[in-house]
Protein backbone atom coordinates (compact mmCIF):
# COMPACT_ATOMS: atom_id res chain seq x y z
CA UNK A 1 0.00 0.00 0.00
CA UNK A 2 1.15 3.54 -0.93
CA UNK A 3 2.50 5.70 2.22
CA UNK A 4 0.21 8.78 2.05
CA UNK A 5 2.75 12.61 2.17
CA UNK A 6 1.14 12.53 6.00
CA UNK A 7 2.47 9.38 6.93
CA UNK A 8 6.07 9.91 5.51
CA UNK A 9 6.30 12.88 7.08
CA UNK A 10 5.14 11.37 10.88
CA UNK A 11 7.99 8.07 9.57
CA UNK A 12 10.61 11.01 8.92
CA UNK A 13 9.63 13.53 12.28
CA UNK A 14 9.55 9.64 14.34
CA UNK A 15 13.48 9.08 12.84
CA UNK A 16 14.42 12.41 13.72
CA UNK A 17 13.91 12.17 17.38
CA UNK A 18 14.30 8.74 17.90
CA UNK A 19 17.50 7.76 20.19
CA UNK A 20 20.22 5.51 18.77
CA UNK A 21 22.09 3.06 20.87
CA UNK A 22 24.59 3.58 23.01
CA UNK A 23 27.52 1.92 21.05
CA UNK A 24 26.24 3.56 17.69
CA UNK A 25 26.36 6.92 19.85
CA UNK A 26 29.52 6.12 20.75
CA UNK A 27 30.87 4.71 17.12
CA UNK A 28 29.57 8.48 15.42
CA UNK A 29 30.95 10.74 17.79
CA UNK A 30 34.40 8.94 18.44
CA UNK A 31 34.19 8.89 14.34
CA UNK A 32 33.63 12.31 14.31
CA UNK A 33 35.64 13.69 16.99
CA UNK A 34 38.94 11.92 15.22
CA UNK A 35 37.72 12.90 11.87
CA UNK A 36 37.54 16.82 13.81
CA UNK A 37 40.89 15.88 15.63
CA UNK A 38 43.04 14.71 12.64
CA UNK A 39 41.62 17.70 10.80
CA UNK A 40 43.45 19.33 13.69
CA UNK A 41 46.53 18.02 13.50
CA UNK A 42 46.28 18.27 9.90
CA UNK A 43 46.66 22.06 9.94
CA UNK A 44 49.95 21.58 12.10
CA UNK A 45 51.32 19.67 9.43
CA UNK A 46 50.15 22.27 6.40
CA UNK A 47 51.57 24.92 8.37
CA UNK A 48 55.06 22.47 9.20
CA UNK A 49 55.51 21.93 5.36
CA UNK A 50 54.27 25.37 4.54
CA UNK A 51 55.63 27.49 7.08
CA UNK A 52 57.28 26.09 9.88
CA UNK A 53 57.79 25.84 13.51
CA UNK A 54 57.30 29.86 13.96
CA UNK A 55 53.71 29.78 12.14
CA UNK A 56 52.63 26.61 13.72
CA UNK A 57 53.57 28.17 17.28
CA UNK A 58 51.98 32.20 16.12
CA UNK A 59 48.42 30.18 15.58
CA UNK A 60 48.68 27.70 18.57
CA UNK A 61 48.35 31.42 20.78
CA UNK A 62 45.91 33.17 18.86
CA UNK A 63 43.79 29.67 19.90
CA UNK A 64 45.65 29.82 23.21
CA UNK A 65 44.26 32.77 23.97
CA UNK A 66 40.47 32.72 22.58
CA UNK A 67 39.84 29.44 23.82
CA UNK A 68 39.72 30.51 27.77
CA UNK A 69 37.66 33.19 27.49
CA UNK A 70 34.79 31.16 25.26
CA UNK A 71 35.03 28.42 27.39
CA UNK A 72 34.33 30.83 30.02
CA UNK A 73 31.13 32.05 28.18
CA UNK A 74 29.77 29.05 27.38
CA UNK A 75 29.15 28.60 30.46
CA UNK A 76 28.89 24.55 30.35
CA UNK A 77 25.66 24.89 28.42
CA UNK A 78 26.41 21.80 26.42
CA UNK A 79 26.45 19.80 29.52
CA UNK A 80 23.73 21.40 31.39
CA UNK A 81 21.56 20.45 27.99
CA UNK A 82 22.82 17.39 27.51
CA UNK A 83 22.43 16.60 31.37
CA UNK A 84 18.34 17.92 31.72
CA UNK A 85 17.48 14.73 32.33
CA UNK A 86 14.04 16.52 33.72
CA UNK A 87 13.48 18.85 30.95
CA UNK A 88 13.91 22.27 33.70
CA UNK A 89 14.70 24.55 30.47
CA UNK A 90 13.20 24.88 26.80
CA UNK A 91 15.68 24.96 24.29
CA UNK A 92 14.73 28.85 23.34
CA UNK A 93 16.33 29.76 27.08
CA UNK A 94 20.14 27.74 26.33
CA UNK A 95 20.32 29.22 22.93
CA UNK A 96 18.96 32.83 24.21
CA UNK A 97 21.59 32.36 26.80
CA UNK A 98 24.56 31.07 24.53
CA UNK A 99 24.02 34.11 21.90
CA UNK A 100 24.26 36.52 24.62
CA UNK A 101 27.66 34.80 25.91
CA UNK A 102 29.48 34.35 22.84
CA UNK A 103 29.05 38.26 22.19
CA UNK A 104 30.28 39.06 25.21
CA UNK A 105 33.18 36.45 24.59
CA UNK A 106 34.16 38.35 21.58
CA UNK A 107 34.45 41.91 22.91
CA UNK A 108 36.44 40.29 25.71
CA UNK A 109 39.09 39.12 23.43
CA UNK A 110 39.00 41.94 21.41
CA UNK A 111 39.84 44.01 24.82
CA UNK A 112 42.59 41.42 25.56
CA UNK A 113 44.13 42.08 22.17
CA UNK A 114 44.00 46.22 22.90
CA UNK A 115 45.02 45.70 26.11
CA UNK A 116 48.28 42.88 25.82
CA UNK A 117 50.34 44.84 23.10
CA UNK A 118 50.77 41.87 20.32
CA UNK A 119 52.22 43.12 17.06
CA UNK A 120 49.73 43.89 14.26
CA UNK A 121 49.24 40.72 12.47
CA UNK A 122 48.97 38.47 15.94
CA UNK A 123 46.43 40.67 16.92
CA UNK A 124 44.23 40.37 13.84
CA UNK A 125 45.14 37.31 13.47
CA UNK A 126 43.64 36.54 17.15
CA UNK A 127 40.31 38.48 16.14
CA UNK A 128 39.72 36.17 13.68
CA UNK A 129 40.09 32.80 15.46
CA UNK A 130 37.81 34.86 17.44
CA UNK A 131 35.20 35.30 15.17
CA UNK A 132 35.62 31.86 14.10
CA UNK A 133 35.04 30.43 17.65
CA UNK A 134 31.81 32.54 18.12
CA UNK A 135 29.74 30.52 15.37
CA UNK A 136 31.69 27.82 16.65
CA UNK A 137 29.99 27.98 19.97
CA UNK A 138 26.25 28.46 18.91
CA UNK A 139 26.85 25.36 16.78
CA UNK A 140 27.63 24.04 19.62
CA UNK A 141 24.00 24.11 21.41
CA UNK A 142 22.40 22.51 19.21
CA UNK A 143 25.09 19.97 18.94
CA UNK A 144 24.05 20.24 22.83
CA UNK A 145 20.23 19.79 21.46
CA UNK A 146 21.07 16.37 19.60
CA UNK A 147 23.15 15.02 22.25
CA UNK A 148 20.52 15.35 25.26
CA UNK A 149 18.08 12.96 22.31
CA UNK A 150 21.11 10.50 21.59
CA UNK A 151 21.58 11.78 18.05
CA UNK A 152 25.16 11.81 18.21
CA UNK A 153 25.32 11.29 14.43
CA UNK A 154 23.89 14.73 13.61
CA UNK A 155 26.81 15.88 15.70
CA UNK A 156 29.38 13.54 14.19
CA UNK A 157 28.83 14.48 10.83
CA UNK A 158 29.08 18.29 11.62
CA UNK A 159 32.27 18.05 12.76
CA UNK A 160 32.82 16.06 9.82
CA UNK A 161 32.19 18.87 7.38
CA UNK A 162 33.77 21.63 9.51
CA UNK A 163 37.12 20.37 10.19
CA UNK A 164 38.32 19.17 7.11
CA UNK A 165 37.18 22.10 5.42
CA UNK A 166 38.99 24.64 7.82
CA UNK A 167 42.36 22.85 6.80
CA UNK A 168 41.29 23.05 3.35
CA UNK A 169 40.94 26.80 3.92
CA UNK A 170 43.90 27.11 5.62
CA UNK A 171 46.34 25.43 3.43
CA UNK A 172 45.20 27.11 -0.11
CA UNK A 173 45.51 30.24 2.14
CA UNK A 174 49.03 29.93 3.18
CA UNK A 175 49.94 28.20 -0.31
CA UNK A 176 48.10 30.82 -2.46
CA UNK A 177 49.88 33.63 -0.32
CA UNK A 178 52.15 32.97 1.79
CA UNK A 179 50.60 34.96 4.62
CA UNK A 180 48.88 32.78 7.78
CA UNK A 181 46.79 35.76 8.45
CA UNK A 182 44.71 35.60 5.13
CA UNK A 183 44.85 32.22 5.22
CA UNK A 184 43.47 32.23 9.27
CA UNK A 185 40.56 34.99 7.46
CA UNK A 186 38.60 31.82 5.82
CA UNK A 187 38.24 30.07 9.65
CA UNK A 188 35.21 32.35 10.96
CA UNK A 189 33.61 31.85 6.98
CA UNK A 190 33.60 27.98 7.45
CA UNK A 191 32.51 27.88 10.75
CA UNK A 192 29.10 30.64 9.86
CA UNK A 193 28.68 28.16 6.70
CA UNK A 194 29.06 24.97 8.88
CA UNK A 195 26.46 26.37 11.02
CA UNK A 196 24.15 27.91 8.55
CA UNK A 197 24.18 25.04 6.15
CA UNK A 198 24.08 21.85 8.42
CA UNK A 199 23.66 22.94 12.19
CA UNK A 200 20.27 25.10 12.14
CA UNK A 201 18.35 23.21 9.65
CA UNK A 202 18.91 19.82 11.94
CA UNK A 203 18.05 21.67 14.77
CA UNK A 204 14.95 23.25 13.77
CA UNK A 205 14.01 19.48 12.42
CA UNK A 206 14.52 17.99 15.79
CA UNK A 207 13.09 20.96 17.19
CA UNK A 208 9.51 20.17 15.04
CA UNK A 209 10.07 16.23 15.60
CA UNK A 210 9.77 16.94 19.32
CA UNK A 211 6.71 19.34 19.20
CA UNK A 212 4.98 17.08 16.70
CA UNK A 213 5.37 14.13 19.40
CA UNK A 214 3.87 16.14 21.96
CA UNK A 215 6.64 15.56 24.31
CA UNK A 216 5.41 17.13 27.41
CA UNK A 217 7.54 18.34 30.83
CA UNK A 218 6.04 17.30 34.23
CA UNK A 219 3.98 20.94 34.44
CA UNK A 220 2.30 20.55 31.32
CA UNK A 221 4.34 22.87 28.95
CA UNK A 222 5.97 21.95 25.77
CA UNK A 223 9.42 21.06 26.10
CA UNK A 224 10.24 22.59 23.04
CA UNK A 225 8.74 25.67 21.43
CA UNK A 226 8.39 25.63 17.60
CA UNK A 227 10.93 26.92 15.87
CA UNK A 228 14.53 28.36 16.98
CA UNK A 229 13.59 31.64 18.08
CA UNK A 230 15.80 32.57 21.25
CA UNK A 231 13.48 32.83 24.42
CA UNK A 232 14.39 36.50 25.80
CA UNK A 233 12.96 35.94 28.89
CA UNK A 234 15.82 37.97 31.56
CA UNK A 235 14.66 36.04 35.22
CA UNK A 236 15.19 32.57 33.25
CA UNK A 237 18.18 33.37 31.47
CA UNK A 238 20.04 34.91 34.76
CA UNK A 239 18.66 31.41 36.76
CA UNK A 240 19.86 29.40 34.11
CA UNK A 241 23.21 30.94 34.16
CA UNK A 242 23.74 30.89 37.90
CA UNK A 243 23.27 26.85 37.28
CA UNK A 244 25.61 26.73 34.81
CA UNK A 245 28.34 29.26 36.05
CA UNK A 246 29.91 26.73 38.15
CA UNK A 247 30.02 24.04 34.99
CA UNK A 248 31.53 26.97 32.63
CA UNK A 249 34.23 27.85 35.15
CA UNK A 250 34.85 24.17 34.75
CA UNK A 251 34.93 24.24 30.96
CA UNK A 252 37.38 27.16 31.12
CA UNK A 253 39.80 25.46 33.68
CA UNK A 254 39.39 22.30 30.98
CA UNK A 255 40.42 24.96 28.09
CA UNK A 256 43.05 26.54 30.71
CA UNK A 257 44.93 23.09 31.11
CA UNK A 258 45.33 23.48 27.55
CA UNK A 259 45.95 26.77 26.74
CA UNK A 260 48.76 27.53 29.68
CA UNK A 261 50.96 24.75 29.29
CA UNK A 262 51.15 27.12 25.26
CA UNK A 263 51.56 30.41 27.47
CA UNK A 264 54.22 29.11 29.81
CA UNK A 265 56.25 27.47 26.73
CA UNK A 266 55.70 30.44 24.50
CA UNK A 267 57.03 33.19 27.53
CA UNK A 268 59.99 31.05 28.68
CA UNK A 269 60.81 28.94 25.92
CA UNK A 270 60.01 30.88 23.22
CA UNK A 271 57.48 30.78 19.70
CA UNK A 272 59.39 27.88 18.06
CA UNK A 273 59.67 26.11 20.65
CA UNK A 274 55.99 26.66 20.93
CA UNK A 275 55.69 25.05 17.73
CA UNK A 276 58.10 21.97 18.60
CA UNK A 277 55.56 21.35 21.92
CA UNK A 278 52.18 21.75 19.79
CA UNK A 279 53.07 19.77 16.91
CA UNK A 280 54.08 16.28 19.24
CA UNK A 281 51.44 16.97 21.76
CA UNK A 282 48.96 16.64 18.64
CA UNK A 283 49.78 12.83 18.56
CA UNK A 284 48.51 12.22 22.12
CA UNK A 285 45.50 14.67 21.49
CA UNK A 286 44.04 13.00 19.04
CA UNK A 287 43.50 9.88 21.52
CA UNK A 288 41.78 12.85 23.87
CA UNK A 289 39.17 13.39 21.05
CA UNK A 290 38.24 9.51 20.76
CA UNK A 291 38.05 9.82 25.28
CA UNK A 292 36.18 13.05 24.99
CA UNK A 293 33.71 11.35 22.54
CA UNK A 294 32.90 8.30 24.51
CA UNK A 295 32.27 10.41 27.45
CA UNK A 296 29.93 12.59 25.56
CA UNK A 297 28.03 10.02 24.16
CA UNK A 298 27.68 8.15 27.65
CA UNK A 299 27.14 11.72 29.50
CA UNK A 300 23.01 11.61 28.80
CA UNK A 301 22.73 7.84 29.84
CA UNK A 302 24.92 8.30 32.92
CA UNK A 303 22.38 11.39 34.33
CA UNK A 304 19.55 9.23 33.77
CA UNK A 305 20.88 6.43 35.72
CA UNK A 306 21.51 8.70 38.97
CA UNK A 307 18.72 10.81 38.46
CA UNK A 308 16.36 7.29 38.45
CA UNK A 309 18.53 5.90 41.71
CA UNK A 310 20.12 3.78 39.66
CA UNK A 311 23.19 3.65 41.19
CA UNK A 312 24.26 0.49 40.40
CA UNK A 313 24.45 0.91 36.76
CA UNK A 314 25.52 4.37 37.09
CA UNK A 315 28.78 2.84 38.76
CA UNK A 316 28.82 -0.36 35.71
CA UNK A 317 28.66 2.87 32.95
CA UNK A 318 31.28 4.82 34.75
CA UNK A 319 33.41 1.41 35.22
CA UNK A 320 33.82 0.66 31.43
CA UNK A 321 34.48 4.59 30.44
CA UNK A 322 37.55 3.86 32.89
CA UNK A 323 38.62 0.91 31.89
CA UNK A 324 38.33 1.65 28.46
CA UNK A 325 39.94 4.89 28.77
CA UNK A 326 42.74 3.34 30.32
CA UNK A 327 43.39 1.33 27.38
CA UNK A 328 43.40 4.09 25.42
CA UNK A 329 46.59 5.96 27.57
CA UNK A 330 48.45 2.73 27.17
CA UNK A 331 48.21 1.86 23.79
CA UNK A 332 49.10 5.92 23.55
CA UNK A 333 52.56 5.49 25.65
CA UNK A 334 53.54 2.00 24.31
CA UNK A 335 53.20 3.10 20.91
CA UNK A 336 55.27 6.68 21.34
CA UNK A 337 57.87 4.28 23.07
CA UNK A 338 58.30 2.02 20.08
CA UNK A 339 58.23 3.80 17.45
CA UNK A 340 58.56 7.35 18.21
CA UNK A 341 60.87 8.59 16.46
CA UNK A 342 59.84 6.82 13.06
CA UNK A 343 56.07 8.36 13.81
CA UNK A 344 57.54 11.81 14.09
CA UNK A 345 60.08 11.79 11.23
CA UNK A 346 57.17 9.90 9.11
CA UNK A 347 54.62 12.90 9.84
CA UNK A 348 56.74 15.96 10.57
CA UNK A 349 60.04 16.19 9.18
CA UNK A 350 62.94 13.59 9.73
CA UNK A 351 64.81 16.14 12.05
CA UNK A 352 61.57 15.72 14.41
CA UNK A 353 62.85 11.94 15.47
CA UNK A 354 65.03 13.32 17.74
CA UNK A 355 62.06 14.90 19.77
CA UNK A 356 61.29 10.89 20.84
CA UNK A 357 62.53 11.17 24.22
CA UNK A 358 60.35 14.31 24.37
CA UNK A 359 57.40 12.53 23.05
CA UNK A 360 57.35 9.71 25.61
CA UNK A 361 57.31 12.20 28.08
CA UNK A 362 54.41 14.27 26.77
CA UNK A 363 52.40 10.53 26.08
CA UNK A 364 52.72 9.88 29.47
CA UNK A 365 51.34 12.93 30.73
CA UNK A 366 48.56 13.08 28.19
CA UNK A 367 47.44 9.50 29.11
CA UNK A 368 47.17 10.30 32.87
CA UNK A 369 44.71 13.75 31.78
CA UNK A 370 42.76 11.05 29.46
CA UNK A 371 41.63 9.75 32.94
CA UNK A 372 40.65 12.66 34.69
CA UNK A 373 38.20 13.19 31.35
CA UNK A 374 35.55 10.14 32.27
CA UNK A 375 35.60 10.76 36.05
CA UNK A 376 34.98 14.42 35.07
CA UNK A 377 31.52 13.55 32.85
CA UNK A 378 30.69 11.11 36.12
CA UNK A 379 30.57 14.25 38.28
CA UNK A 380 28.64 16.26 35.10
CA UNK A 381 26.49 13.51 35.39
CA UNK A 382 25.32 14.09 38.51
CA UNK A 383 24.96 17.46 38.10
CA UNK A 384 27.75 18.36 40.84
CA UNK A 385 28.84 21.17 39.19
CA UNK A 386 30.14 22.94 42.03
CA UNK A 387 32.12 20.04 42.92
CA UNK A 388 33.23 19.41 39.37
CA UNK A 389 34.25 23.38 39.30
CA UNK A 390 36.15 22.46 42.26
CA UNK A 391 37.95 19.35 41.55
CA UNK A 392 38.79 20.98 38.06
CA UNK A 393 40.33 24.18 40.21
CA UNK A 394 42.63 21.84 42.36
CA UNK A 395 44.19 20.51 38.46
CA UNK A 396 45.08 24.36 37.18
CA UNK A 397 46.10 25.53 40.41
CA UNK A 398 48.25 22.24 40.08
CA UNK A 399 49.29 23.26 36.92
CA UNK A 400 50.30 26.78 37.35
CA UNK A 401 52.37 26.20 40.49
CA UNK A 402 54.26 23.52 38.66
CA UNK A 403 55.33 25.22 35.04
CA UNK A 404 57.10 27.76 36.60
CA UNK A 405 59.36 25.35 38.72
CA UNK A 406 59.87 22.88 36.38
CA UNK A 407 59.90 24.73 32.64
CA UNK A 408 62.62 26.67 33.23
CA UNK A 409 64.73 24.15 34.31
CA UNK A 410 64.00 21.09 32.22
CA UNK A 411 62.45 23.01 29.32
CA UNK A 412 59.66 21.09 26.93
CA UNK A 413 60.23 17.93 29.31
CA UNK A 414 59.43 19.99 32.67
CA UNK A 415 56.36 21.09 30.67
CA UNK A 416 55.26 17.51 30.62
CA UNK A 417 55.93 16.52 34.51
CA UNK A 418 53.49 19.71 34.90
CA UNK A 419 51.32 18.50 32.90
CA UNK A 420 51.45 15.04 34.70
CA UNK A 421 51.10 16.81 38.18
CA UNK A 422 47.84 18.44 37.36
CA UNK A 423 46.52 15.50 35.81
CA UNK A 424 47.18 12.93 38.80
CA UNK A 425 45.89 15.52 41.26
CA UNK A 426 42.26 16.05 39.49
CA UNK A 427 42.30 12.38 39.16
CA UNK A 428 42.39 11.94 43.03
CA UNK A 429 40.43 14.82 43.92
CA UNK A 430 37.38 13.58 41.33
CA UNK A 431 37.65 9.75 42.55
CA UNK A 432 37.42 10.82 46.23
CA UNK A 433 34.55 13.53 45.32
CA UNK A 434 32.45 10.24 42.89
CA UNK A 435 32.81 7.98 45.72
CA UNK A 436 31.27 10.52 48.25
CA UNK A 437 28.31 11.32 45.58
CA UNK A 438 27.63 7.80 44.88
CA UNK A 439 27.19 6.94 48.92
CA UNK A 440 25.09 9.91 49.31
CA UNK A 441 22.78 8.43 46.93
CA UNK A 442 23.11 5.23 47.64
CA UNK A 443 21.55 6.43 50.97
CA UNK A 444 19.02 8.13 49.91
CA UNK A 445 17.79 5.72 47.52
CA UNK A 446 17.35 2.87 50.71
CA UNK A 447 15.67 5.57 53.00
CA UNK A 448 12.94 5.74 50.30
CA UNK A 449 13.24 9.24 49.58
CA UNK A 450 11.38 10.16 45.98
CA UNK A 451 12.76 9.88 43.09
CA UNK A 452 11.17 11.80 39.86
CA UNK A 453 8.85 9.74 37.90
CA UNK A 454 10.41 11.63 34.88
CA UNK A 455 13.50 10.68 35.26
CA UNK A 456 12.92 7.47 36.64
CA UNK A 457 10.77 6.36 32.97
CA UNK A 458 13.81 8.18 31.28
CA UNK A 459 16.33 5.72 32.65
Amino acid sequence: MNETVSEVLCRDKAATVKPLSLPLNCSWVALGNAVDMVAQWGRVVVLLHLGGEVMIGTLALAFAVCAPVYAMASLGLRGAVATDAKHEYQFADYLALRLVTSMLALLVVAAIVLLSGYERETALLILLVGAGELFKAISDVFHALQQQNERMDRLAISLMIRGPSVVLVLALGVWWTGSLLWAVAGFPLVTLATLLIYDLPNGRRMIGALKSDALKSPSGRTLHPAGLKPRWDLRTLLRLAWLSAPLGVVVMIIALQVSVPRYMVNYYLGRHALGVFVSILYLGMVGGKVVSSIGESANPRLAKYFAAGDVAAYCRLLGKLIVLVVGLGLATVAGILLLGGPILALLYKAEFARHAGLAAYLMVAVAAGYLAHPLSIGLAAMRRFKTQMFTSGVGIALLLAASPIFVPRYGLRGMALAMLTSSMGAVIVRVIAIFWAIQRRRTEVSADLPVDEPARRAA
